[in-house]
């Protein structure tokens, strides 16, 4: 089915926000001192270094041809979390610079995101690049278009796939108090756009800046085990 020229024009605009978030990306991990790489990120098991690296599992799996292996392999058995704990296992001793340098410069959509689409490739870059920033105390303010984007699309069946933002929101409803942004009726939760984002995304960590009635009902969601990636 072909695009129409509308929904062309909203997917070039998603990718340059990827792109831009990427971007920040770099200049993060750039700054970062050899002991930042090394410290817990907030996806259980991964060091800052592993998020980075599983950031990076589009290009190097276009360029091996991996992919096809994947659809291949039965003991991955179709399991994203499995796929994406081999990358980082394969992958979590490359140097720093050359993580580094991976994130610079011209960036396009390999396989990986144009299967799943430029919104969700937001969703994973946003949600990320946090999982870092915050497990190292260095907060940033993500720009308002890119926190809308991630919070829109993880909200959705889709976008909720493998990460279950949609099971921990339902019957709640979440308030930005940062940004003119709300979703679902019930018992309310508020607080920062961010902080929304990465508890429905299941980190433990943004419940502290969050407040309302739905609060004790998604913290509870929240605290459930949950795979990282």
């Amino acid at each position: 089915m072909f695009k129409t020229m509308a929904a062309e024009s909203r997917d070039s605009h998603a990718w340059d926000m990827y792109a831009a978030e990427r971007a920040d990306i770099h200049a993060f991990l750039a700054s970062l001192t050899p002991a930042q790489w090394n410290e817990p990120s907030l996806c259980e098991g991964w060091r800052v270094r592993d998020v980075a690296v599983h950031l990076l599992v589009d290009e190097p799996l276009e360029q091996l041809g991996v992919v096809r292996s994947f659809a291949r392999a039965a003991t991955f058995k179709f399991s994203v979390h499995r796929i994406n704990q081999w990358w980082i296992t394969r992958n979590r001793e490359r140097p720093t610079p050359e993580i580094v340098a991976a994130f610079d410069g011209p960036w396009r959509p390999g396989k990986i995101s144009k299967m799943l689409g430029p919104l969700t490739a937001i969703r994973a870059v946003v949600i990320h690049h946090q999982d870092m920033r915050r497990a190292l105390g260095i907060p940033r303010v993500v720009p308002e278009e890119r926190v809308r984007a991630a919070l829109d699309v993880v909200l959705t069946p889709r976008g909720s796939t493998n990460l279950g933002s949609c099971q921990r929101a339902a019957g709640l409803r979440l308030r930005a108090d940062d940004i003119d942004w709300s979703w679902g009726s019930g018992p309310e939760v508020t607080g920062p756009a961010e902080a929304i984002l990465m508890a429905v995304a299941g980190r433990p960590a943004a419940l502290a800046d969050l407040s309302g009635e739905g609060l004790p009902v998604l913290a509870g969601r929240v605290t459930q085990p949950r795979p990282a990636g």
